[in-house]
């Protein structure tokens, strides 16, 4: 059923619960929606078994894997930097299917071609650079996909449904990809099965998503003028003249850096920003802490929470650190559509400010914890993990509002997760500095920091916002609510300057 929607056209509800626009069909939905999970299921997957192509394969020596295995994610995250954005621009020209399905090939090529590397600088460097190529076209095009497909009745339950589709994708590569390499005679044979398994279905799964994701063409009946009303609009095309095409590259390329201009997708980028940098805290700083308080208490006989062997020598570390890590995540997911259905219902900056608080909360709270062994650990986790789904879901519905022209969206993804890519880099190397040299929970301080002003951000576009609902009154007289200002923002024109 197509249900009216006077902002933007016309929608239609998916199962009656997620608004979508008209253009958008069923396999286009559903095969975004698969997407959202696939992309970071092949990302998990490349991460967690590239130790064992650098131990097995190319039998590095186990002092070395941390530098190569770190040298090797910054060289992917630099990559990305780049890229996200080409990707962005080039999705405004040549089609957002394109990029998308292009992306899951060259990570599927990657993929195969790992087990079969003779040196790390060699051809591994340059298969990860294959793999960064395909991570930053998924990324980007992830973000515009779902401005080109969501009304905005129903942004914040799309932005939910991708961020637990997301964790459901990382759980997938664990449990189903992971133990794949086993199912195969020999080590050698075993990992060259399960990356060409894994890279083929990353390739097949980019060729149909690129058929999937085709618009569908919408031809609107033109209606039926008098004279007198079809001399008028004569009049108005003469006097407004409207050109229309594709906005120049030099327009594309800029969209995305200046589009920050407008507070909200300002804010939209802070909150890409501690997204992104959430997951470095979370997978690498966090057992990293657990295991140097183990070490250096004498819980356990390893001599280097850094050792790749951390896991056999101080086993009750790693169960810890495991446990930990799992409630943050179990808590992310299950908060995931708690956010999409409060971000529909709610002016949106607010929530930002409410995912804002809660990570605060969490992580100055597990900045002053002195214990990572202590059971309160696991509450702190919990908040954790609720603040990082909510400023994920939160900044992604407000990175793809209405208010950024169509035309123009994939250059302003691209930007968005470009931030995001910044925010990796930054959070990784200032917070392992500082990890080193002053305290070992540094690195949640830093994600406290980048809440506060993550909140202060929000405030001010509250009340910028506020101040405008005040000065207005609707047509019978009552008064403008902030939700009624955040739907009626006008596109931003200055984007096409």
């Amino acid at each position: 059923m197509i249900y009216p929607n006077s902002s933007e056209g016309r929608s239609w509800k998916f199962l009656k619960l997620i608004a979508l626009k008209e253009h958008v069909t069923v396999v286009n939905f559903l095969a975004f929606v698969l997407a959202s999970g696939m992309a970071i299921c092949m990302y998990v997957f490349l991460n967690s078994a590239q130790g064992f192509i650098l131990g097995m394969v190319l039998r590095v020596n186990k002092n070395n894997l941390g530098d190569i295995t770190g040298n090797l994610t910054l060289f992917d995250q630099l990559v990305s930097l780049v890229m996200v954005y080409v990707w962005g621009v080039s999705s405004d020209r040549v089609g957002r299917h394109y990029i998308y399905g292009a992306g899951f090939a060259f990570m599927g090529v990657a993929t195969i071609l790992y087990p079969y590397a003779t040196g790390v600088s060699s051809d591994l460097v340059f298969y990860r650079f294959l793999f960064a190529l395909g991570t930053a076209a998924t990324s980007c095009m992830m973000t515009a996909v779902l401005a080109d497909y969501a009304a905005d009745a129903g942004r914040g339950k799309l932005s939910g449904l991708v961020g637990l589709m997301s964790g459901l994708g990382a759980i997938f590569a664990v449990f189903v990809f992971m133990p794949l390499p086993g199912k195969a005679k020999g080590q050698i044979d075993g990992l060259k099965y399960a990356f060409g398994l894994v890279g083929g279905i990353s390739i097949g799964f980019g060729v149909l998503l690129a058929i999937c994701l085709r618009p569908k063409t919408i031809v609107q009946d033109a209606p039926l003028l008098t004279p007198q009303q079809a001399e008028l609009e004569e009049a108005k095309a003469a006097s407004c003249p409207v050109v229309m095409g594709k906005p120049s590259l030099r327009t594309t390329a800029r969209a995305g850096f200046l589009a920050a201009k407008d507070t909200k997708v300002l804010l939209s980028y802070i909150g890409s920003f501690l997204a992104r940098g959430d997951t470095i805290i979370i997978t690498a700083f966090l057992p990293l802490w657990v295991y140097k308080y183990y070490i250096e208490n004498g819980l356990c006989k390893a001599a280097d929470p850094y050792s790749p062997d951390i896991r056999q020598n101080c086993r009750k570390a790693f169960v810890t650190a495991a446990m930990t890590s799992g409630v943050v995540q179990v808590a992310a997911l299950a908060s995931a559509p708690i956010f999409g259905f409060l971000l529909d219902r709610v002016y949106r900056p607010l929530v930002v400010l409410l995912a804002s608080l809660i990570g605060f909360v969490g992580y100055f709270w597990m900045f002053v914890s002195p214990d990572p062994t202590a059971s309160s650990l696991l509450y702190v986790g919990a908040v954790v993990g609720v603040g990082e789904m909510g400023m994920i879901v939160s900044s992604l519905s407000l990175v793809t509002a209405r208010s950024v022209p169509a035309e123009l969206r994939g250059s302003v993804s691209g930007v968005y997760s470009f931030v995001g890519a910044i925010g990796i880099l930054v959070t990784a190397k200032l917070g392992g500095y500082l990890f080193d040299h002053w305290i070992s929970t540094a690195p949640f301080f830093i994600m406290a920091v980048g809440n506060v002003v993550s909140a202060v951000l929000a405030i001010y576009v509250t009340v910028g916002d506020w101040k405008k609902a005040a000065a207005m009154t609707n047509d019978d007289g009552s008064k403008v609510t902030l939700k009624q200002v955040q739907f009626d923002q006008p596109e931003l024109e200055f984007l096409h300057k």
